[in-house]
């Protein structure tokens, strides 16, 4: 089979050489993956707290096994672009390697791949399955993750006054010392970049018939809550570039009424004067205002290292540092906010192009699919955007709370819409 010219993702195993035990390993694997997507931004929630594995990758782990029991993991799940997606990987992993091997610490190297490796290559095939709907199913689980974890923020935000000491029984940085919300992402700038990459599946499901229009707008009202009390300048712009790209993307009469709505609410904002949150304030609101980008809350720090960095990637071109070396030499002791130059500085050339190799098939993906399913294609561009721009600004990038949404797009554009509409009714 094929859709509109594209090959069909290959699996262990077709549907039709699967026993009625590998149905049910496939079936009970499905509402563990729908819980590990619900939990993904639930970052602070981890199986050994010191280490970056959460319970969501937990269960990604038993999901892995079900599937695997069920011959339901797909061997190439971004179907033709599945090669370049693993070339890119492997050249970004392999500079990380021989600079680890020379100037690093090899172990150190092991820990970063293993981490990659699940969130670029583990991931994507557990995630896209075969139909639409259960990937659809799975943009449900994010939107409803982070809308929960959104509005618990806000409450207990406004519970405890925005009080760090009162917050922090809920978790490390759920309200940072500078009264922004951070919630259980553990780190304000990375709730707005949650924040930014699902509204766009908000629009999209609110496209497709799956959400009304009091929910979408309930729930675009629950995120922009907590994107106002994170009070970070990247999260705001990335995620009104977002919704702007989808929309004009998708234009129609479902995203004009989605625009006119979100145009009005913010008028109805402006005009009644309601308060904003003091860091958003201090943080976004004053640079928008002034126009002055240097004004935006740790931007002239966050350059600082960037050009220090630029200092540093000469020296870096074939052999990089290694891994987690660049705060040894930094005179700050910390890592470049830009995975572009931290790649460089690390991984040298080669792990650059990797990482270059790698965001080339999203963007591809959705020019290729943006005349058959328009909708799909500016869910990937939007959540794309978002992702690239907090890369720009953000050392590596092998969270699940970075992978997820990315991961999910592209599925939902690679997979074919059921002909019976159960998964997608268009307008």
């Amino acid at each position: 089979m094929t859709y509109s010219g594209m090959a069909s993702p290959v699996w262990v195993s077709e549907d039709q050489d699967r026993t009625p035990y590998h149905h049910a390993m496939l079936r009970l694997a499905v509402p563990v993956l729908l819980m590990a997507v619900f939990l993904a931004p639930y970052v602070v929630w981890r199986v050994v707290p010191p280490f970056l594995f959460t319970f969501s990758d937990a269960l990604f782990c038993v999901a892995a096994v079900l599937l695997l029991a069920g011959r339901g993991v797909a061997v190439r799940p971004l179907q033709n672009w599945w090669a370049l997606w693993m070339l890119g990987l492997s050249f970004l992993l392999l500079g990380f390697f021989i600079g680890s091997v020379v100037n690093g610490d090899a172990l150190r190297w092991v820990i970063v791949a293993a981490q990659y490796g699940f969130a670029f290559a583990l991931l994507p095939a557990l995630l896209l399955r075969e139909r639409r709907r259960s990937l659809v199913l799975a943009a449900v689980a994010l939107v409803a993750g982070v809308t929960a974890m959104e509005l618990f923020g806000t409450i207990v935000y406004y519970a405890t006054d925005a009080s760090y000491e009162e917050a922090k029984r809920f978790g490390y940085e759920f309200v940072t010392g500078g009264h922004r919300l951070g919630a259980f992402m553990a780190d304000a700038n990375w709730n707005a970049a949650m924040i930014a990459m699902t509204t766009p599946f908000v629009l999209y499901l609110a496209r497709i018939g799956w959400l009304n229009t009091i929910s979408a707008f309930a729930i675009l009202g629950i995120l922009c809550s907590g994107l106002l009390l994170s009070g970070s300048f990247t999260g705001f712009t990335s995620t009104a570039i977002g919704i702007l790209a989808f929309l004009f993307l998708d234009w129609g009469k479902r995203s004009i009424g989605m625009l006119l709505g979100i145009a009005a609410l913010a008028s109805v904002m402006i005009a009644t004067g309601v308060a904003l949150p003091t860091a958003f304030q201090n943080r976004v609101a004053v640079a928008l205002e002034q126009g002055d980008i240097s004004q935006a809350g740790t931007f002239a720090g966050r350059m600082e290292l960037v050009r220090e960095a630029w200092g540093i990637v000469g020296d870096t071109t074939f052999v990089g540092l290694g891994v987690d070396q660049y705060r040894v030499v930094s005179a700050d002791r910390a890592p470049v906010h830009n995975i572009y130059l931290l790649a460089w500085a690390e991984g040298g050339l080669l792990s650059l192009l990797g990482w270059l190799l790698m965001m080339f098939v999203p963007l591809s993906i959705a020019v290729r699919r943006f005349a058959a399913d328009r909708a799909a294609a500016a869910l990937v561009i939007a959540v794309t955007l978002p992702f690239l721009i907090f890369s720009n600004a953000a050392p590596h990038m092998y969270a699940r709370s970075w992978v997820v949404p990315l991961i999910l797009a592209l599925g939902i554009a690679l997979t074919r819409p059921p002909v019976d509409g159960s998964a997608v009714r268009q307008s």
